[in-house]
């Protein structure tokens, strides 16, 4: 059984959002580099709908799965929950300090954001 239209399912659909990128399986992603090279940078942002505080963490070079990794673990450290966006991590809540600690100790050179 076919439905009809809907045969050649890797052609794009139309999206309004912004921050979307078509992912295929031809991109080369970089390869990560070590913590000492990377510098992240830490930044608190107010959510639009309702003011809440998120951390957002920016900066990184490598793999979606290496930044997955590092999500995952700061995630347990941090007590929060969050997600890996576009090369960016993003936590709930304002957990600047803790996710600086933890990048520092990793070996990461790590900065705050200027607001």
């Amino acid at each position: 059984m076919t439905l009809n239209g809907m045969n050649n399912l890797d052609q794009p659909l139309y999206t309004d959002y912004p921050e979307f990128e078509f992912e295929h399986a031809n991109i080369q992603e970089p390869n990560t580099l070590s913590p000492e090279k990377q510098t992240l940078i830490i930044g608190l942002d107010k959510r639009k709908m309702d003011g809440a505080p998120i951390t957002y963490i920016s900066g990184f070079v490598g793999r979606r799965i290496d930044l997955r990794k590092i999500e995952e673990e700061l995630q347990g450290v941090c007590h929060t929950c969050g997600s890996s966006k576009m090369y960016d991590i993003v936590l709930q809540g304002d957990v600047r300090k803790r996710a600086y600690v933890y990048l520092r100790s990793r070996g990461y050179n790590v900065k705050f954001a200027e607001n």
